[in-house]
C-alpha cells in the first residue's frame, strides 16, 4: 500500500489507529487488505491534508461524505485521480535557493502531517541537499548549501534527542575536513545510518575547535567518535585509534561535485552507490566495536 499510495507504513498506521480515517479489513494472520474504496479515502486524506486541513476537520469531512453517499447513492463513477501533492523535495530544495525560512517551516509542517522526524530527515531534507550539492551555479549557491545543511544539522540534534536514546551509547560525529566545514548530504545520510542502529548518534557543532571537540566528546562520554572526511571516491580506509576516552573511526565519504544535464543524473547514481557502501562500511564498525545494537521495538502489525 505504501508502494501504490506514496504514504510510508507509519503514516498509514497513524491515520488507522490514532484518527480513525481509514479501516482495512484483517486476515486471520493481522495482515491488514486494502480495497479500492480504501486506495481512494487515503488519497482524499492526502489531498486534504495538503490544503491545510486538521485530522479533526478531515474525520468530520470524511463521516459526512460517507453519509451523504449512503443516503442519495449515485450511479457509479470512475474514480477521479487525485492530484499529488506538491514535491516536497522541490519545496525544500526551493526555500534553499531564495533563503526562505518561512518555505522551509511551511514545508516542514506539510511533511510531518505524514512522516516521523526520522523519515523527514532521511527522506527529505538529507535527499534535497543531495540534490542541490550535485547542481551547477545558482545564485548564492555556497551560501544556500551552507545555509541548508545547518539546518539539517538542528534537525538531526532534535532526532537525535528524542526520547529513548539517553541509554544508548554515545556515537560522536564531525567532519575532519577542517574548523567550520559543514556537514555534506553524505555524512548526513551516516548520522540518520547510526541513528536507525539505535546509537546515540550525536552531530558535533561544526564551529568548535579541536581542542573544544575532544572537550564535548569528553562532555558526552561517547563511545566512538566517527570522523568524516569528503575525499575521491575509493581510498583505502583509515584503522581507528582513540581520542578523549572514545574509538575513533575515519569514515571517507566521496564528495558530490555539482555536473549538469543528463551529468547531473548520471553522476547521483553513481555517488549514492559509493556513499552507500561507505556509509554501510562504517556503521558496522561502528556497531561491531560497541557490541550488538539495543533491538528495536517491533510492535508494528506486517502490510
Amino acid at each position: 500500500m505504501a508502494q501504490i499510495t506514496g504514504i510510508n507504513p507509519i503514516t498509514l498506521r497513524a491515520w488507522e489507529r490514532r484518527y480513525d480515517l481509514i479501516r482495512p479489513t484483517r486476515t486471520p494472520a493481522g495482515h491488514r487488505l486494502y480495497s479500492q474504496q480504501d486506495i481512494r479515502t487515503i488519497q482524499r486524506i492526502q489531498e486534504l491534508a495538503e490544503s491545510g486541513m486538521g485530522f479533526a476537520q478531515i474525520a468530520s469531512l470524511l463521516e459526512h461524505e460517507s453519509r451523504s453517499a449512503a443516503t442519495q447513492p449515485e450511479p457509479e463513477k470512475p474514480p477521479q485521480p487525485v492530484a499529488p501533492p506538491r514535491s516536497l523535495l522541490e519545496r525544500v530544495m526551493q526555500a534553499a535557493i531564495d533563503l526562505d525560512p518561512a518555505a522551509l517551516r511551511a514545508a516542514e509542517a506539510t511533511a510531518l502531517l505524514w512522516l516521523t522526524p526520522e523519515d523527514y530527515l532521511r527522506e527529505v531534507l538529507v535527499e534535497s541537499l543531495a540534490h542541490l550539492e550535485a547542481r551547477t551555479a545558482w545564485p548564492d549557491r555556497d551560501l544556500g548549501l551552507i545555509w541548508l545543511a545547518e539546518y539539517i544539522k538542528g534537525r538531526a540534534d532534535w532526532v537525535a534527542d528524542a526520547p529513548g536514546q539517553t541509554d544508548s551509547p554515545v556515537v560522536a560525529i564531525d567532519t575532519a575536513d577542517g574548523p567550520g566545514q559543514p556537514f555534506t548530504a553524505g555524512g548526513l545520510r551516516l548520522f540518520s545510518a547510526l541513528h536507525d542502529d539505535r546509537l546515540h548518534a550525536r552531530l558535533l557543532p561544526t564551529g568548535l575547535s579541536e581542542t573544544q571537540r575532544e572537550q564535548l566528546v569528553r562532555r558526552w562520554s561517547a563511545k566512538a567518535w566517527v570522523r568524516i572526511a569528503t575525499v575521491e571516491p575509493g581510498p583505502e580506509r583509515e584503522q581507528p585509534g582513540s581520542l578523549a576516552g572514545a574509538r575513533i573511526f575515519r569514515c571517507r565519504l566521496p564528495a558530490l561535485e555539482p555536473e549538469s544535464g543528463d551529468q547531473a543524473v548520471d553522476f547521483m547514481q553513481r555517488w549514492r552507490r559509493l556513499v552507500e557502501d561507505d556509509i554501510e562500511h562504517c556503521r558496522q564498525a561502528v556497531a561491531s566495536a560497541l557490541g550488538p545494537a539495543r533491538p528495536k521495538p517491533n510492535t508494528a502489525t506486517r502490510h
